[in-house]
């Protein structure tokens, strides 16, 4: 499975029609219908809001809105783009301009499909990661080798405290995990603990 790597949007004008794509995290169904709503509110002047969402580690859930359209020309071409680039936890609204021409049902399938794909290929996707996640402390004077070991493994840094000793809070990739812990081990000869905070999906 795959998730986008930021938020992003898109716009294809067919027939002076213009279908304006936003694709959103939406790490569960509550938000994405939030995502919705707020969409409708910010863009009360348009003819129709037709949206997919895919949501879940294996996108178990699946839904579309066509809001008004032909039943099938909106949400389920949308949907069909998510499923293709495997995303999930993501919501893709496209708001659609009426210019006057009507574009018949393949024409707005084509249409709102290729407004999502737009989209989707601005939010650059990547690999859903199963990441754990460590509450490190360590020394100062070891705290440069640490974060240099981060950065080349690709590690995410979430937080840093600076105290007595430094305090990360980082995110490592579970297929990383136990050499992470072992670098760390090493590093700090055992002497600062490494406490796991769990793990999720991201």
């Amino acid at each position: 499975m795959n998730v986008i790597s930021r938020e992003a949007g898109a716009e294809v004008e067919i027939k002076k029609s213009r279908f304006i794509a936003r694709i959103l995290r939406a790490p569960a169904t509550e938000a994405a219908q939030a995502l919705v709503r707020q969409i409708r509110d910010e863009r009360r002047d348009a003819s129709h809001h037709a949206w997919a969402w895919r949501i879940g580690p294996g996108a178990e859930q699946a839904r579309t809105s066509d809001d008004g359209e032909p039943s099938g020309t909106a949400g389920p071409p949308i949907l069909r783009i998510l499923t293709r680039r495997e995303l999930t936890n993501v919501l893709c609204v496209v708001t659609r301009y009426f210019g006057g021409i009507k574009l018949g049902a393949g024409g707005l399938t084509r249409a709102y499909g290729d407004a999502a794909k737009a989209a989707v290929d601005a939010s650059r996707p990547r690999p859903l990661r199963w990441l754990a996640a460590f509450r490190v402390e360590l020394p100062h004077s070891v705290l440069q080798p640490f974060e240099h070991y981060l950065a080349k493994q690709g590690i995410e840094v979430v937080s840093r405290e600076f105290r007595d000793i430094a305090v990360l809070i980082v995110r490592v990739p579970v297929e990383q995990e136990a050499a992470f812990l072992s670098f760390h081990l090493g590093l700090v000869s055992g002497r600062h603990p490494c406490q796991a905070l769990g793990r999720e999906y991201s």
